[in-house]
């Protein structure tokens, strides 16, 4: 499944500003709206149309009034209003006099202070990583980009998901995830786990590993710098691996194309040296599609080229990354026995054996086209239940299935409202199974 590679229309380059749908997103993911150079998220009436809060409701300033969804609020200020702006997840006032006022269960008066100057931006607030979940909250078009952050978060909530995966492929698209971390998911208890795609801004696995692994550090430096301090993990990259597999089943070292090891191996290192490079705190995830493709990633960690032969060629650069994460679907079967040389190869085991670290589980899902209705929900209970009962054996910290939406594999139908009986099955487990 290339999660991160699909659905969008044209992307910026790595590195580069989004486009208009992209950076011009307003917190809350609804129509565009003006923003101020004091605040990444101050969108301000009257320069913008409106402002849609986290509960979606509406806000506009008319005739020096405030109104929610059309109706006049009384802010408590005795004098004419003249601004409004949405700011840190809030809902402000500004008076004539210049007197500030914040909404909250009542109104009340903060002082002459802009609230820009003296309010941080609140971070991700932190919460368990196990039940995780996919989604595109960056596409400028499509169902994500129709129902916006907060109606993500509404469908978050409801299903107990607290990690949610976005791809990111731009620093417009990233700005849509800081937006929605400043907004609606400030201290909601979702976290989410942006994966930057080399694959949407141009990545070639045809190109020089020089020429791939500076794609892949401005990629991460664009998207990093608006992240900063707002997201503990980021994913770097997206199944790469897929188009260098020449033979076998990936697990091993003669799997591999040798032409091409270098600028999978040079956008894997531009991503993680760009990341550090901006916040070296953020802990960097790799990941490869192929299931049985583990071969790869021991190759990277290890520094080894591959060229032809078992053994491979060392004295490569090694790569090391602070997570394992790792894609498994129905249609491989159960990842405790991935079938390797006529024989059961335990998938985690040798994940945890060969890098020692936390393994997250980033995309898995049901066979699409092929799992339908009841079968579809009896897989998601069936594998959740595997999951939670061997995650502290193999350190097993986020299983993140794909997807929340979507017309093949997902919780939600296409049209964004229609559940799947695997939506009730995901829901009435997390609730019954709670992970701390």
């Amino acid at each position: 499944m290339l999660m991160a590679g699909a659905g969008s229309a044209a992307l910026a380059a790595c590195g580069g500003g989004g486009d208009i749908a992209e950076s011009g997103a307003d917190v809350t993911g609804v129509a565009k709206a003006a923003t101020t150079s004091a605040s990444p998220d101050g969108t301000v009436i009257p320069s913008a149309t409106s402002i849609v809060d986290a509960s979606g409701n509406t806000w506009t300033l008319v005739s020096s009034r405030v109104t929610k969804n059309g109706a006049g609020v009384a802010t408590g200020s005795s004098s004419p209003l003249s601004l409004i702006l949405w700011y840190g997840g809030v809902i402000y006032a500004k008076n004539s006099a210049g007197t500030w006022y914040k909404n909250g269960s009542t109104w009340t008066s903060i002082g002459t202070v802009d609230p820009r100057t003296t309010a941080a931006a609140a971070p991700a607030a932190a919460a368990p990583l196990f039940y995780g979940m996919n989604g595109h909250m960056a596409y400028g078009t499509g169902i994500y980009k129709t129902l916006g952050p907060a109606a993500q978060l509404a469908m978050l909530k409801d299903l107990g998901v607290t990690n949610y995966r976005a791809d990111v492929a731009s620093d417009g698209m990233a700005q849509v995830i800081a937006d929605a971390l400043r907004g609606p998911f400030a201290n909601s208890g979702v976290s989410i786990l942006p994966v930057l795609n080399p694959l949407s801004c141009g990545w070639s696995p045809n190109a020089s590993e020089s020429t791939s692994y500076t794609l892949g550090y401005n990629l991460a430096v664009g998207s990093t710098k608006v992240l900063k301090g707002l997201v503990k993990y980021i994913e770097c990259g997206n199944e790469l691996d897929v188009a260098l597999k020449i033979s076998g089943n990936g697990s091993e070292y003669n799997h591999w194309s040798p032409t091409m090891w270098g600028s999978f191996r040079g956008v894997i290192r531009g991503m993680i040296d760009g990341v550090k490079a901006i916040d070296p705190t953020i802990n960097c995830g790799v990941n490869v599609g192929i299931p049985m493709a583990y071969g790869a990633l021991q190759m990277l960690w290890r520094g080894v080229t591959p060229n032809g032969t078992t053994a491979g060629l060392s004295n490569a650069a090694a790569i090391r990354w602070d997570f394992t994460t790792y894609h498994w679907y129905h249609s491989s079967g159960d990842i405790l026995c991935g079938w390797n040389n006529n024989a059961c190869q335990d998938v985690l085991q040798v994940l945890k054996d060969s890098f020692g670290k936390p393994i997250w589980l980033t995309e898995w899902g049901w066979t699409g086209g092929v799992d339908q209705g009841q079968t579809a929900a009896d897989y998601v209970t069936k594998t959740l239940t595997e999951y939670r009962s061997i995650k502290d054996k193999y350190n097993l910290q986020s299983v993140m299935m794909y997807c929340m939406i979507d017309s093949s594999y997902g919780l939600i139908q296409a049209d964004g409202a229609t559940k799947n009986p695997a939506y009730a099955a995901f829901k009435n487990f997390v609730a019954a199974n709670p992970v701390s």
